[in-house]
């Protein structure tokens, strides 16, 4: 993703963050700003430092408050070292990662994994069960038929997607805990964990922060954002959630405070073919893209969780809302077309977000 779903506001409502669209299509690894070290407001010893990096197929940034910056420093450039590590583990994009090996080999033997790629497949599998299956980290052979055939200028026909279906589904992913090994019940089957490795990887790198004194920060990975305690002038952090029909608007605000954000949407990232887009979330059931929803954002103690459940609440589509209020401990805001009325949305969120969600645009509508 090379745009921000989130974005942190201060307290005029204006946001701090720009957008990195040149660096995240082409900067490599390398850090790309040293941003505002000057005091904050409310507290006259309290110093923000702001680094970041392209990682995860988008651009991070993590901001660390601490009145010693060599220490702010120390503890943002850990955490970043610490989501390359799960990045290097977990990718499909690289020949050597754990995750490339069980593609290639766990359909004919059982693969050992790491303590930190097997958690992140237990979390999937939990979460896969949880959502009915609306999320399913075997969805692989899907992604790759819809891109393969992108390229070609093409859809993929009902044909392929039928037999490709047979290649998806949570029962043939086998875990073992004691060897800690994957198993592929079927050849061609395949593990993609984009709708969750990143959320993981937001949630080691806020413990890092923790780990080595930074007890006020953030951790922003496009759609997955993670605040550590409060904010550099002790307060409540302010999220801005983008408007998914306009993209340099902001939808609305809401109120966050030691939770974690994602958001899962179609906005930024489709496949073009024949000039028209469809969204790059599919359904683990049809084949097709989920794009019923326009976006769908979960708050939630983990990253991880967040991630993985606002992808699920897009696979269900119209009846997003109604999944995210059936799962406990979570908040939620979906955002749906409004019918017979192009350009303008409607705004569904849990009860639990009423007193700290504001609306920016003032043409949407709020359901309820």
């Amino acid at each position: 993703m090379s745009r921000r779903d989130l974005t942190i506001l201060d307290e005029c409502g204006l946001s701090r963050r720009r957008f990195l669209t040149a660096i995240a299509g082409g900067a490599g690894g390398m850090l790309f700003g040293l941003l505002s070290p000057g005091t904050a407001r409310g507290n006259s010893k309290m110093r923000t430092l702001t680094l970041g990096r392209v990682l995860m197929g988008t651009a991070v940034e993590i901001e660390a408050n601490h009145p010693d910056l060599s220490i702010a420093r120390s503890a943002i450039e850990a955490g970043l070292q610490r989501m390359e590590s799960v990045d290097r583990l977990m990718t499909v994009f690289r020949h050597d990662s754990e995750i490339g090996l069980v593609n290639r080999v766990a359909a004919t033997r059982a693969v050992a994994v790491g303590q930190e790629t097997f958690t992140v497949l237990t979390e999937a599998e939990h979460i896969g069960l949880t959502s009915g299956g609306a999320f399913d980290v075997t969805i692989h052979p899907l992604v790759q038929l819809w891109h393969r055939t992108a390229k070609e200028d093409r859809l993929p026909s009902s044909q392929a997607i039928e037999a490709t279906l047979g290649l998806v589904g949570h029962d043939g992913l086998s875990l073992d805990p004691d060897n800690r090994s994957v198993r592929l019940q079927r050849a061609g089957m395949g593990i993609d964990l984009g709708g969750i490795a990143k959320g993981y990887a937001v949630d080691v790198a806020a413990e890092t922060l923790r780990h080595d004194g930074v007890h006020s920060g953030l951790i922003d990975a496009g759609g997955d954002l993670r605040v550590v305690g409060c904010n550099r002038d002790g307060g409540i952090w302010k999220i801005g959630l983008r408007h998914p029909l306009a993209s340099s608007r902001l939808l609305l605000s809401v109120l966050v405070e030691d939770a974690a954000v994602a958001t899962s949407g179609n906005y930024f990232r489709y496949v073009t073919v024949s000039g028209r887009q469809y969204g790059h979330l599919l359904h683990p059931r049809t084949g097709t893209p989920a794009d019923t929803a326009l976006s769908a954002t979960v708050i939630a103690r983990s990253a991880i969780r967040a991630d993985a459940l606002a992808t699920a609440a897009m696979v269900h589509g119209a009846d997003a809302m109604a999944f995210i209020r059936r799962v406990g401990g979570i908040e939620g805001i979906v955002v749906h077309p409004l019918a017979h009325h192009p350009g303008k949305v409607l705004v569904q969120m849990t009860p639990g977000l009423r007193h700290r969600v504001e609306l920016l645009d003032r043409t949407a509508e709020l359901e309820g």
